[in-house]
C-alpha cells in the first residue's frame, strides 16, 4: 500500500480534537472533503443525508460497485485523556467509539484508490449520525443513494478487549437489533396529603419497572440472549406538598432478533395500558432510537475471512452477536454485505469510556483489509 501512515496520524488526531455530536458533524465533513480533494480527488462527489457524503472512485471499466462506510459523528462525553496532545478541544464532546479512526482508515483507502482499480467502483461513505440509529436510514433512503446503489458493503468497528489488528467476525447476526423507547403517563396532579383526590404515576411507574425484569426473563436463554433495561425515569418536582400527575419512564431493549425486542416492547406496552387502567391515567409510547440488527451476508463473511488470511491477519468468530447496536444494519438488510472488527488491544480501556483513543497502531491493518475487500468485491466484475 502506497500511502504515508503519518500524514493519516496526523489526520486522526485532528479529527479527535475537533469531535462534533450527531447531526452536527459539518467542520468534520468539510474538513474530510478537504483532505480527500488535496490528497486523493474523488471522480465525483455526491451529497446526502446531513453532512453524510460518498466519494467515488471510478475504475478504468465499468464493473461491479463496492461501498465502504465510516461515521463522522462523536459522543457527548467529555474527555478526561488531560495528557494527550490532541485531546478534545471541546468540553462535553469526545470520540469515545473510535469514528476519528474509522475515518482515517477510509482516507487511507482512498490515498491507496489514487491508483484506480482495472474495474467497477468503489464508493466511500461518511456517514452522519451512527450514533442515534438515524444516520444510515436517512441516508439510504436520500434521492441520491440511487446512484450507488451497491453490490457488495462493508464496514468496520475498533473493538477492545481483542489482540491488536486481529480480525472479528460472525455469520449471520454481528451486532444486534435495539430499540430504546418512552413510555408515559399523565393523571391528575393533587396534594400529597390527600392523594385520593388525584392521579399519581408513581406506583405505575414503580410496577411497569419491575415488569422489566419478567419480560427479559421470559425472552433470554443461552443462545440469544434479551435485554429490557430502564434507564431514565422523571415524575414529579422537589416539593413535599405535591403528589404528581405525570411521569415517564425510558427502556433499552435489545436482542440479536428484531421480532424479539418488537414482541418485548408490546408485552411492556400492555402491561403499561393496563396500569393506566387500574390508576385511572392516560398512557402513551414513543420510540426515541432504533438500531437494525446488523446481519452479515453470507458471501459478505467468507470475503472477510478470505482477505484476513490473506493479509495475514488473525482471524476470530464470535458465538454471539456483539450486544451494542450498529446502524450499518439499514445497509446490510438492503444490500449484500457484511461488518467486521478490528482489534484494538486486549488491555484498553472500552468503547464509550472517557478514557478511550483509537490506537493509531491498527490503521495500517485497517487500510490493508478494506483494500483487499475491494479488490476482492471487483474481481471478475467487468460489465
Amino acid at each position: 500500500m502506497n500511502v504515508n501512515l503519518d500524514q493519516l496520524i496526523s489526520l486522526r488526531h485532528w479529527l479527535h480534537a475537533h469531535p462534533e455530536i450527531s447531526r452536527q458533524e459539518v467542520e468534520t465533513a468539510k474538513h474530510m472533503r478537504a483532505f480527500l480533494a488535496e490528497h486523493a480527488t474523488p471522480d465525483d462527489i455526491i451529497p446526502l443525508d446531513g453532512a453524510g457524503f460518498a466519494a467515488i472512485y471510478n475504475g478504468k471499466t465499468p464493473g461491479k460497485t463496492v461501498l465502504l462506510r465510516c461515521e463522522l459523528d462523536a459522543l457527548p462525553i467529555h474527555e478526561i485523556n488531560t495528557d494527550l496532545p490532541h485531546r478534545s478541544l471541546t468540553d462535553g464532546v469526545g470520540h469515545k467509539c473510535g469514528h476519528d479512526g474509522h475515518m482515517t482508515i477510509l482516507a487511507g483507502v482512498a490515498l491507496a484508490l489514487k491508483q484506480r482499480p482495472t474495474q467497477g467502483r468503489v464508493v466511500l461513505l461518511f456517514q452522519p449520525d451512527e450514533e442515534t440509529g438515524t444516520g444510515a436510514r436517512n441516508c439510504v433512503a436520500h434521492e441520491n443513494f440511487k446512484q450507488i446503489a451497491p453490490d457488495y458493503a462493508f464496514a468496520l468497528h475498533n473493538l477492545p478487549g481483542f489482540p491488536a489488528g486481529a480480525i472479528i467476525c460472525k455469520h449471520d447476526t454481528f451486532a444486534s437489533q435495539v430499540r430504546y423507547g418512552a413510555i408515559r403517563f399523565n393523571g391528575k396532579e393533587a396534594h400529597s396529603a390527600q392523594p385520593e383526590t388525584g392521579a399519581s404515576p408513581s406506583f405505575a411507574m414503580a410496577e411497569l419497572t419491575l415488569k422489566a425484569r419478567e419480560i427479559q426473563a421470559n425472552y433470554d436463554r443461552p443462545d440469544a440472549y434479551a435485554l429490557v433495561v430502564p434507564v431514565y425515569n422523571q415524575m414529579g418536582v422537589q416539593a413535599s406538598g405535591i403528589c404528581p400527575a405525570r411521569g415517564e419512564v425510558q427502556f433499552t431493549l435489545r436482542s440479536p432478533h428484531a421480532d424479539v425486542v418488537v414482541k418485548m416492547w408490546d408485552e411492556l406496552f400492555r402491561f403499561a395500558d393496563t396500569l393506566a387502567d387500574r390508576y385511572s391515567l392516560e398512557v402513551s409510547q414513543e420510540i426515541l432510537e432504533e438500531f437494525t440488527a446488523t446481519v452479515n451476508h453470507p458471501d459478505g463473511f467468507d470475503m472477510i475471512r478470505q482477505v484476513a488470511a490473506s493479509t495475514e491477519n488473525a482471524f476470530h468468530t464470535i458465538d454471539q452477536p456483539f450486544r451494542w447496536g450498529e446502524d450499518f444494519g439499514e445497509i446490510t438488510s438492503r444490500y449484500k454485505g457484511a461488518m467486521f472488527g478490528l482489534g484494538a488491544g486486549e488491555n484498553r480501556p472500552d468503547l464509550h469510556n472517557p478514557d478511550y483513543d483509537f490506537p493509531d497502531e491498527i490503521l495500517s491493518n485497517g487500510i490493508e483489509m478494506m483494500v483487499a475487500l475491494i479488490k476482492l468485491s471487483l474481481k471478475g466484475s467487468a460489465a
